[in-house]
């Protein structure tokens, strides 16, 4: 089920063999098995101004260049958010404590579960979209180029997170169960825009998502 390419590339493993492949299979079943999937969404309202870098996300202003850039041409889109639940983080826990080795193959499951899971989510959001002729751009999270973590809490009240899905912020506005998701989603009457994949609105340099010459791969 899970993109067995992106796990390795979140090991930073550029091949794979046997045993690597039976470490990612136990930790892909254990993994599925704490996995308590839940999500939330809104479709909101989106004004953006490219000259000032601000955008307006369901009448709050968000100052953003890289998040106005996404989401420039857009008047509608979601706020979004995903979790594994707890279990995760429970397993992640035991499993540093009793077998460390594993914790980098379950952790590197963990984040390609999430993702699977968060595109499964979105479905209903392209179902949407679809029927009214529009197309959705990539999720586009706090964190992301300078669209500002701390905008977390933004995206925690709007959208009431704690009570729809059971994820809380810490004041660092990082999400408890870690395996959680926020995002922003525009959707736009253009398909040419809408094909990109997340990482190329990604600033960062340090990624093994990324090839040497800054492309995602």
């Amino acid at each position: 089920m899970l993109d067995r390419q992106e796990i390795l590339r979140y090991l930073e493993i550029p091949h794979s063999n046997s045993t690597i492949d039976n470490l990612i299979d136990r930790a892909e079943k254990e993994v599925l098995q704490a996995a308590r999937p839940k999500h939330t969404s809104r479709r909101i309202f989106i004004r953006t101004d490219i000259s000032t870098g601000k955008t307006l996300l369901a009448g709050t202003e968000i100052t953003s260049r890289s998040l106005t850039e996404h989401l420039q041409g857009c008047q509608e889109g979601f706020l979004f958010a995903c979790t594994l639940g707890p279990g995760i983080d429970s397993l992640v826990k035991r499993c540093s404590l009793t077998e460390p080795p594993m914790l980098p193959v379950i952790q590197a499951v963990s984040a390609a579960c999430t993702e699977y899971y968060a595109d499964q989510a979105q479905k209903e959001l392209e179902d949407y979209a679809a029927e009214h002729n529009l197309f959705l751009r990539p999720r586009y999270s706090p964190g992301y180029g300078d669209f500002s973590l701390s905008c977390q809490r933004f995206l925690f009240d709007a959208l009431d997170i704690p009570k729809k899905i059971g994820v809380s912020l810490t004041s660092s506005f990082l999400m408890i169960p870690f395996k959680s998701v926020t995002a922003v989603i525009g959707l736009s009457p253009d398909p040419s825009l809408c094909h990109v994949h997340k990482c190329m609105t990604c600033t960062a340099k340090n990624c093994p998502f990324r090839k040497e010459d800054g492309k995602n791969v």
